[in-house]
């Protein structure tokens, strides 16, 4: 598979991505304050979203969440909460809800693989790469270096927790200039 050669000013978050976590994620935890600091940068609640938004609004835009839905958290629990919320929220979503039966029927390591689908659905730029080091035991590379502690870990847990994972677990191996190196694992039943 050719990879999605994307310059960093083009890459675009989809509408699913931002409407899961604003409409149902965080949904009623929008404050007027909330709901205005996004407007000032760009993402006006009132008003119907866009189809995509720019990576960098959107990045700028969860930095703004967590400062008002989890004020006083440590900023890596604060992530992980709102990771957790994110795909909550997804899951609400018209294509999130299909997508989330899918992976209750799918098992977790035919959900590792369904997970490269589901994170390149959210943009237009995301590349991931799997290795199974062993049963349960899988490592994951994300072309992208995300400056939010335990946000994808979260996420990926949660995708996991979805399929029935006993136990998930993931988390960063190492950053590289291009990606980070994720490992993904689970107690098999």
């Amino acid at each position: 598979m050719k990879p999605r050669e994307v310059k960093p000013e083009d890459r675009r978050v989809f509408l699913q991505v931002v409407e899961g976590l604003l409409r149902h994620g965080v949904g009623e935890r929008v404050t007027p304050r909330l709901r205005e600091r996004l407007r000032q940068v760009g993402l006006d609640l009132d008003r119907p979203l866009l189809p995509a938004y720019p990576v960098s609004q959107w990045m700028y835009c969860l930095h703004i969440i967590l400062e008002e839905v989890y004020p006083g958290v440590p900023r890596e629990e604060g992530f992980r909460l709102l990771a957790a919320h994110h795909v909550e929220g997804y899951g609400q979503t018209l294509v999130g809800r299909a997508m989330m039966r899918l992976l209750r029927l799918l098992g977790p390591k035919r959900t590792v693989r369904q997970m490269v689908q589901a994170l390149r659905g959210g943009d237009n730029y995301t590349e991931v790469r799997l290795k199974e080091l062993e049963p349960g035991l899988w490592e994951m590379w994300m072309n992208s270096v995300l400056d939010m502690p335990g946000y994808a870990e979260a996420l990926f847990v949660s995708f996991l927790r979805a399929s029935g994972a006993v136990e998930p677990h993931a988390a960063i191996v190492r950053r590289e200039e291009e990606g980070t190196v994720y490992v993904l694992r689970w107690k098999e039943r």
